[in-house]
């Protein structure tokens, strides 16, 4: 009999995402200049679509934050009211852009290239991407993948 790899059933990958689509605050004059070159960088790409995170609902008042980012990846629980308010408001006032996508299996295996919030996002909700996605590029796929 084959053992399995591990001893607990992974969750069912048919999980509510909401992938929220944001510009990053711009570095101050003191950061590292390896931060503000990346925010020239981010400079280049579409306003209101330079970072890309995502959030799911755990429990009845709990939020699993994914947030890739340069330096590396943050994922989290976070409990409370606070993580709905603030995207609300994020979006009621054009900050931020918000769409519910239920993650799914790939139909078959993807190699995803680059290490960036868009990618990285995409691999969570089995969305296809290539390596050079920017979070326009997800946002269009996602919202296309709706109607």
């Amino acid at each position: 009999m084959r053992r399995p790899l591990l001893d607990f059933d992974l969750p069912d990958p048919a999980q509510v995402w909401l992938v929220v689509f944001l510009d990053p605050p711009s570095a101050a004059a003191d950061t590292p200049l390896r931060n503000r070159l990346l925010g020239a960088l981010l400079g280049l790409l579409r306003p209101g679509f330079r970072h890309v995170f995502a959030v799911s609902p755990v429990g009845p008042d709990g939020w699993l934050i994914v947030n890739p980012a340069s330096c590396g990846l943050t994922a989290g629980l976070v409990r409370g009211p606070l993580v709905p308010a603030s995207i609300r408001r994020g979006t009621e006032t054009g900050r931020a852009r918000c769409v519910a996508v239920t993650a799914r299996r790939p139909a078959v295996w993807q190699p995803r290239g680059l290490f960036t919030c868009s990618n990285v996002i995409a691999h969570l909700t089995g969305i296809s991407a290539h390596p050079f996605l920017t979070p326009y590029g997800l946002w269009r796929r996602m919202v296309t993948m709706r109607d």
